[in-house]
C-alpha cells in the first residue's frame, strides 16, 4: 500500500503526493472556509493517527493533530482541522469570493492565469507547474524554470537562490527570506491506522518459498524499533525479524520453507521506543500486534526441523527435511566446504519425513574422512521434485532443492558452566520489592549448593547481583560493566536475569549504552551470528525475565536455536549439547499502580514456582524439565494472569537444572 499525503499549497488548491510507505489509501481533502476537512474509507474496528506539517521536507517533523481517533460507524470517517487556512489580502485583480485570488489553471507548457506566488516547472516540459513553497531549502533548480510573479516571467532556475519573492503588505513583492511566515499557506496531511497491520494478502492465500509481505506500522509514541512476523508469538522464520534501518516500502519477510505445509495463523508485531536523553530510566515503549490472517503454506520440500549446526560433542550431523508427499523415494547430494561432490544418500519415506544421520565418512571405496570440514551443503530431491526423475551417481536430476547450510560448532568446553545472575533494581519504590529481588534465589541457591560458580557474586542474602537504577546513581554504570564482564566470561554458560528488556536487548533505555546490552552486541561478542564461527561461545540455559525478550533475536544471539521444542534426539544425532532459552513473548506487569504501589506478587510467585518445579521441591515432587516446570507452575492455586504459554521456551523443552551443565 502507498501512503497518500494530501496538502493545501498556498491558495492554489490541492496537491496530492504518493509516497511509498505506510498509511491510508483513499485519503481526500477539501477546504471549507478556513477549515481543512479530511475524509477516508474506514472500518469501525480501527482508530487513526492524523498528522500535519507545512512542507514535504523529509527532515521536518509531523505534528499530531489527534491520535486513536475512532472510525465512524459508516464506511467513511471525517476529521476537521479548524482555522488552518489563511487567506492573504490581494492588491488589484478579481477574486473568487471570500478574499480568494483567481485560481490558476496549471498546464504542461505553462500557466494560463497569473498566479500570485512563485511557481516551478521542469525545463523539459515533463511535468506540471507547482508552487515553489513546497520545495525544501537548498533544492537544486538547475533543471527547472521558475515563474517570478514580480516580473510575470519564466526564468532559469539556476539563476536564482531559493527562496525567491512573495507578496508584501503594500501590494508589491520582496525577497522571501525577509518574510517570517513563508509557509503559512502550505500544509500537508497524513492519516495512518494506529498500530501495525498486514495488507496485500487475503485469508486462505497460498505461499511458497521466500516471500515479502507489506506492512503498515505507525505510532506517535516513538521510533519503530522492531518489526516481526509471528505465529503464536514466535517468529515464523529467522528472516522474519527486522530492526532499523528499515527498508521502504515497509515489509516483513517470510521463509515458508522453514514452516510446515498447511494452515498457519500469522500476525505482524511492532514495538516503538522512545530513548529520552540517554539516561537510565528515561525511556518508554509501545507494542502492538496486527489482526491474524490465515494462510496456506505449500512447498514440495521444506525444512521446518532443520538443525543448522553439528559436531560440538562428536562427529555426526543430522539432515532433516519434509516432503509434501507422504510416500516417496528421496535423495540427498552432499557437498563439502569447497563445494566438491561427496556422494549421494538415499531412502524412502512413508510419512513425508526425511532424516539421516551422517558420520562424516565418505562412500566406498575411498571412505574419505570429512571430520575436518566445518560446513556442508546438501541438495535434496524426491521422485516428485521433477519430471521423470531417475537416480544418477551425482545428483538426482529434476528440480532439486538446496537445503540450508550446516556449520560445525567448534566449542569443546568442559567442566560445569558458570551461572550469571543479575537483577535490575528498578522497583525500589514499590511495596514488596524485597520479595521481587529475591525471585531468582531458587536457582542461585541450587547452583551454590552443588558448588558451581555464580557471576557476579550474589549479595549477603543470596540475592542476585544488583544493577542499580536511575541516572542519579552512578553505581549503575559499574554494575552493568560487571554484568558484561560476567556475561562474556569464558566460563559462563547459563544466565538468569530479571529486569527491563525488549526484543533487541537487555535493559531499559537503548540510548544508554552503558546500561543496555543489545542482542547485536551479544551476538558479536559471543560470535554466534552467523553460525559456524571458530570462536563462538554458546550458552546452555538462558532465563530472561524481561518484557518481550522472546520476540527478537536474543535466542540466537546466545547461540540457542530460535525454534520451540527441538527434539532431544536431534541434538544427540547432531552431536550438540542440549540448550534452552526462556523469555516473555509480550510485555508483562511487574508493579501494580504507580509510585508507592505494590509489586505484582503473582509474577514473583510464578517465577518462584518454576524454580521449585525444576529443582524438585514443588508439588510434582521430582525435578522437572523447563517446559514442564512452567506448565506445572501455571497450575498452582491462587495464581492469576499466568498460563503455561506465558513464557516461551526455545530449544530443548526437556532441559533440566543439571542436565549437561
Amino acid at each position: 500500500m502507498n501512503k497518500l499525503i494530501v496538502g493545501i499549497c498556498g491558495i492554489l488548491g490541492l496537491l496530492i503526493s504518493i509516497e511509498n510507505s505506510l498509511a491510508i489509501e483513499g485519503l481526500q481533502l477539501s477546504v471549507q472556509s478556513s477549515n481543512v476537512v479530511l475524509s477516508w474509507p474506514s472500518t469501525n474496528i480501527e482508530t487513526y493517527l492524523v498528522q500535519y506539517r507545512q512542507t514535504l521536507n523529509a527532515t521536518d517533523s509531523w505534528v499530531t493533530l489527534t491520535n486513536y481517533y475512532p472510525a465512524s460507524s459508516s464506511n467513511f470517517t471525517f476529521f476537521v482541522h479548524s482555522n488552518i487556512v489563511q487567506y492573504p489580502s490581494i492588491s488589484g485583480g478579481g477574486t473568487n469570493g471570500g478574499g480568494l485570488p483567481p485560481m490558476p489553471q496549471l498546464q504542461m507548457s505553462g500557466i494560463s492565469a497569473k498566479p500570485s506566488v512563485p511557481m516551478v516547472k521542469p525545463k523539459n516540459g515533463s511535468g506540471d507547474a507547482a508552487p515553489l513553497a513546497i520545495y525544501p531549502q537548498g533544492f537544486d533548480f538547475s533543471n527547472f524554470l521558475i515563474y517570478d510573479p514580480a516580473t510575470a516571467k519564466w526564468v532559469e532556475g539556476s539563476d536564482y537562490l531559493f527562496p525567491l519573492t512573495t507578496e508584501s503588505e503594500n501590494g508589491g513583492f520582496e525577497p522571501m527570506d525577509s518574510i517570517s511566515d513563508t509557509n503559512q499557506y502550505t500544509g500537508f496531511y497524513r492519516v495512518v491506522s494506529d498500530g501495525v497491520h498486514l495488507f496485500g494478502i487475503t485469508n486462505g492465500e497460498t505461499f511458497s518459498g521466500i516471500v515479502t509481505i507489506p506492512v503498515e506500522a505507525e505510532s506517535d509514541s516513538g521510533y519503530l524499533a522492531n518489526l516481526s512476523l509471528n505465529e503464536n508469538d514466535t517468529p515464523v522464520s529467522g528472516i522474519s525479524i527486522s530492526t532499523p534501518p528499515f527498508q521502504l516500502p515497509l515489509h516483513v519477510a517470510m521463509d515458508t520453507t522453514q514452516m510446515s505445509n498447511g494452515v498457519h495463523q500469522i500476525t505482524a508485531s511492532a514495538r516503538w521506543e522512545t530513548t529520552g536523553n540517554g539516561e537510565d530510566g528515561d525511556s518508554s515503549f509501545v507494542e502492538d500486534d496486527s489482526q491474524p490472517i490465515s494462510i496456506n503454506v505449500y512447498n514440495e520440500i521444506s525444512f521446518p526441523n532443520w538443525m543448522p549446526e553439528f559436531g560440538e560433542l562428536g562427529n555426526t550431523l543430522l539432515i532433516r527435511a519434509t516432503s509434501a508427499h507422504t510416500n516417496a523415494d528421496w535423495y540427498i547430494d552432499v557437498y563439502d566446504s569447497q563445494t566438491n561432490y561427496v556422494g549421494t544418500l538415499g531412502g524412502h519415506t512413508d510419512d513425508g519425513e526425511i532424516g539421516v544421520v551422517w558420520n562424516l565418512i565418505g562412500p566406498p571405496p575411498n571412505y574419505i574422512n570429512y571430520t575436518n570440514d566445518n560446513s556442508f551443503e546438501f541438495v535434496i530431491s524426491t521422485e516428485f521434485s521433477g519430471n521423470n526423475l531417475t537416480f544418477t551417481p551425482q545428483g538426482t536430476g529434476g528440480a532439486n532443492v538446496v537445503a540450508p547450510p550446516l556449520h560445525k560448532r567448534l566449542e569443546q568446553w568442559s567442566g560445569h558452566g558458570a551461572w550469571v545472575a543479575v537483577e535490575q533494581h528498578a522497583w525500589d519504590n514499590y511495596l514488596g520489592s524485597d520479595q521481587l529481588y529475591a525471585e531468582l534465589n531458587g536457582f542461585i541457591g541450587a547452583v551454590k549448593q552443588v558448588q558451581w560458580t555464580v557471576l557476579p557474586s550474589p549479595d549477603e542474602s543470596g540475592n542476585a547481583y544488583a544493577l542499580h537504577y536511575g541516572a542519579g546513581d552512578p553505581q549503575g554504570d559499574t554494575d552493568w560493566a560487571n554484568f558484561r564482564n560476567a556475561l562474556y566470561d569464558a566460563r559462563s554458560r547459563n544466565v538468569i536475569y530479571f529486569g527491563h528488556g525488549g526484543p533487541d536487548g537487555i535493559g531499559y533505555n537503548p540510548a544508554d549504552i552503558n546500561r543496555y546490552i543489545t542482542a547485536n552486541e551479544i551476538a558479536n561478542t559471543l560470535h554466534t551470528i552467523p553460525v559456524g564461527q571458530t570462536n563462538s561461545h554458546s550458552f546452555r540455559f538462558v532465563f530472561l525475565d524481561g518484557c518481550s525478550t522472546a520476540k527478537g533475536t536474543l535466542p540466537e544471539s546466545f547461540g540457542i536455536f530460535h525454534k520451540e521444542n527441538v527434539s532431544g534426539d536431534d541434538y544427540a544425532d547432531a552431536s550438540l549439547r542440549y540448550s534452552a532459552f526462556v523469555g516473555w513473548p509480550k510485555d508483562k506487569g511487574i508493579g501494580i499502580l504507580q509510585g508507592s504501589g505494590y509489586i505484582n506478587f503473582d509474577h514473583v510467585n510464578f517465577v518462584t514456582y518454576i524454580q521449585l518445579e525444576m529443582l524438585g521441591s514443588g508439588y510434582s515432587g521430582s525435578p522437572q524439565p523447563i517446559k514442564q516446570a512452567i506448565i506445572n507452575a501455571s497450575q498452582y492455586p491462587n495464581l492469576f494472569g499466568f498460563g503455561q504459554n506465558s513464557l516461551t521456551v526455545y530449544g530443548f523443552w526437556g532441559l533440566t537444572f543439571a542436565l549437561g551443565n
